[in-house]
């Protein structure tokens, strides 16, 4: 009679052994398993601190005293060119264009704006770039050597030599480029296309809206 008893505790002993089991693997999931999970999202969606987004830019007659553009730097250099050029994709979500320059070795987006076509980034908002908060010169291509340090570059989500660029991209852009020639006086012959400047590169591509975003340029004298 006794060794029922005895085979009954062992029971609830085994029990009890395999529910202490059970609770030490919950709690092994949540100190171990969450944080690695965390981390690796934070690897696949990298955060981009430094950077804001514009969601619309009025127009330069109407341009607000703080203006979104300017109102993160604290000191502007001495900027004297504008380049536009594409970024040959047909969509761009940030921090996947973040993580393909970090590939390339760069520290972050080489670009010191980003103006979105709705796939991704929205149609017409921009991106503004650690780069140009922090006034930092924007990345030089490889193939150009006629590319200064003084640039800003500016990037449009798409590929122009594929399909036209949307009505709201051009049209930031135009009032992003107004808002920089205005601050910085740069002549509207300082603003120019990747192409202009790179032999082996057609961007912003064949179907860019050249003579409709020229047509907004702000004329100021070239005294640079």
């Amino acid at each position: 009679m006794v060794f029922p008893l005895v085979q009954g505790m062992t029971i609830v002993k085994n029990r009890s052994a395999r529910t202490l089991s059970r609770t030490q693997l919950v709690w092994v999931a949540f100190f171990v398993l969450i944080p690695s999970a965390l981390f690796i999202l934070t690897l696949i969606n990298p955060k981009n601190s430094d950077s804001r987004v514009i969601n619309a830019l009025v127009a330069i007659g109407e341009r607000p005293v703080e203006d979104p553009v300017f109102s993160q730097v604290e000191s502007l250099n001495d900027w004297s060119t504008i380049v536009i050029q594409h970024l040959g994709q047909p969509s761009g979500v940030i921090s996947r264009i973040e993580r393909d320059h970090k590939m390339k070795g760069l520290n972050g987006i080489g670009y010191h704006f980003v103006i979105g076509n709705g796939n991704g980034l929205g149609d017409g908002v921009i991106h503004v770039g650690y780069r140009w908060i922090d006034q930092l010169p924007a990345a030089r291509p490889t193939e150009s050597l006629l590319w200064e340090a003084s640039t800003i570059s500016i990037c449009l989500v798409g590929n122009g030599d594929r399909r036209p660029f949307s009505d709201m991209q051009i049209r930031h852009l135009a009032r992003l480029v107004q808002r920089l020639q205005q601050e910085l006086a740069i002549p509207s012959e300082r603003v120019l296309l990747a192409s202009e400047i790179t032999n082996s590169s057609v961007s912003p591509g064949q179907y860019f809206a050249e003579a409709q975003f020229r047509g907004q340029l702000l004329d100021f004298p070239n005294n640079k």
